[in-house]
């Protein structure tokens, strides 16, 4: 029951930021649709490493891909005013689902040495899996109609994901031997699926090339996905430095289909 009531607040945000675009598309007069496909790499940032150590913050890496749905507003709409409709010339709407996966290790100071929880630390082997969906809104620095080659733009949004964490060691079963793992984690394993929000920072840009294709549009994004909970990796050990949640850094590269 509990959990349930937890998922169904969890998912408050995203039926509001659906309610918000189907309220506009009642009074748009004219829509404008995209379709992108995009694939990139991850940094994660979590409770593998030392903190402040920068191998530990960046070097865990892996990858992402997804599709995402582009909606913006070209015509009048029913009770915009004139600053609503400057506004409306530089906002769009993505709506996006995708999948992350990352490998996750321990470095800094606890690698180091012969002690057996250094061995410990370097025997786990941690592996991130996330399926994110939810909105975003885009502002762009130049107008829609604009068409312009470089097409930069910043982005916030709420992303709702499903995490499935795993964890395994070189040292054998750490289900049926749990000492294999550092004593630090004691309590502080969560490999059960969960489901968390997250909270979406970002900027991109459009490209344009000025060839034969001219509705060839190529996309580059960055963006930073900090979660509500410290469970995405599975680990959350019981350290007075371990303060913050976790959180990934996203590059992506993409390719967008205009439907106008």
């Amino acid at each position: 029951m509990l959990y349930k009531i937890k998922l169904q607040i969890m998912k408050k945000p995203i039926f509001t930021l659906y309610a918000i675009l189907m309220g506009y598309v009642c009074f748009a007069q004219n829509i404008n649709s995209e379709v992108a496909f995009f694939t990139g790499m991850t940094s994660m940032q979590t409770d593998y490493g030392e903190r402040g150590h920068f191998g530990s913050s960046y070097a865990n890496v892996g990858f992402g891909f997804g599709g995402a749905f582009y909606l913006s507003f070209n015509n009048k709409m029913v009770h915009w005013n004139d600053r609503s409709q400057s506004l409306k010339e530089h906002l769009r709407i993505r709506l996006e689902i995708s999948y992350m996966q990352t490998k996750l290790i321990h470095r800094g100071k606890y690698t180091q040495g012969t002690s057996i929880n250094t061995i410990k630390y370097n025997a786990m082997i941690g592996t991130s899996k996330i399926l994110n969906y939810g909105a975003q809104f885009e502002y762009t620095i130049f107008p829609l109609s604009s068409n312009q080659y470089v097409d930069p733009y910043l982005s916030i949004g709420y992303l709702a994901n499903s995490n499935s964490p795993q964890l395994k060691s070189s040292l054998g079963n750490i289900e049926t031997d749990p000492s294999l793992i550092p004593p630090v984690y004691n309590d502080g394993v969560f490999l059960d699926k969960n489901n968390s929000g997250s909270l979406i920072l970002g900027f991109g840009t459009r490209l344009r090339p000025k060839s034969y294709y001219n509705n060839s549009i190529y996309l580059i994004n960055f963006r930073w996905q900090k979660f509500n909970n410290d469970v995405v990796d599975g680990l959350k050990p019981n350290l007075a430095a371990n303060k913050y949640n976790d959180w990934l850094l996203f590059l992506s590269v993409g390719y967008i289909f205009n439907f106008d």
